[in-house]
């Protein structure tokens, strides 16, 4: 990315390399992670970060930019490029900022083809790597919907009363079958209760009056680079780009 230069609506799907997923859990504390997140998280709307970088003695660079996290102790190294409309924020390596080791290791990963979509990880599954909040790129739990559910779960669950079907259409398969085990825990049909268990799976709000309407909300749609798959947020949604499992 030029400098001055934005993604669209300030949007873009973000992957790891294996390297910089396992220099984050083995080298980084807990606390310097929230800052390396927080300056990832920077990129969308400043996908420039410090600079662009070039050739380096017996290293290229070019294409990659690099942003410094955790009071400069750290830089990370990425490359940032809009892909058919759609922001891409690949992240390469991770090192320390007094380390020249860290652009030998960009240009290795860039040479070696690890940029494939095969040899990245995609942000959802790196925030469960590390332990890390979905909401620190802007995501709440309401803001996304997974794939439906069978039509024959929808009308089973429908059928015994578990549920009103319009609220089982709004539900993912594993959604539903909380709600199926709650409903009879007890032995007797509890309907609260399979609408709460099925909450808790979607939300860490209990109002299912907000869960139902953000899913009820056009989706993002967007097609993403390297997962090749279609966003599942609502549409508008800040940050990351997010696709099924």
């Amino acid at each position: 990315m030029q400098p001055g230069e934005r993604f669209p609506n300030d949007q873009a799907e973000v992957a790891f390399t294996e390297e910089s997923v396992n220099w984050l859990i083995e080298r980084v504390s807990s606390a310097e992670r929230e800052s390396v997140f927080d300056s990832i998280v920077g990129l969308f709307t400043a996908p420039d970060g410090k600079y662009r970088l070039s050739n380096q003695g017996k290293t290229n660079l070019v294409g990659l930019n690099t942003v410094e996290a955790a009071r400069r102790t750290y830089r990370v190294i990425y490359r940032a490029r809009t892909v058919s409309g759609v922001g891409l924020i690949e992240i390469v390596t991770i090192g320390l900022r007094r380390d020249g080791e860290v652009y030998s290791d960009a240009h290795d990963l860039v040479a070696s083809g690890k940029l494939s979509e095969s040899e990245q990880t995609q942000i959802w599954d790196a925030l469960r790597f590390l332990d890390e909040t979905k909401e620190r790129f802007g995501l709440e739990e309401w803001d996304y919907m997974e794939e439906a559910a069978p039509e024959g779960m929808i009308k089973a669950v429908a059928g015994a009363g578990i549920l009103d079907e319009h609220i089982a259409r709004l539900l993912s398969k594993e959604e539903l079958v909380a709600a199926m085990e709650a409903a009879y825990r007890t032995g007797q049909l509890d309907t609260d209760a399979a609408l709460q268990a099925a909450m808790n799976r979607v939300a860490s709000s209990a109002k299912p009056d907000r869960v139902f309407t953000s899913r009820k909300a056009p989706r993002c749609g967007v097609q993403m680079p390297i997962s090749g798959k279609v966003c599942i947020r609502a549409e508008g949604h800040a940050g990351a780009h997010r696709s099924s499992r």
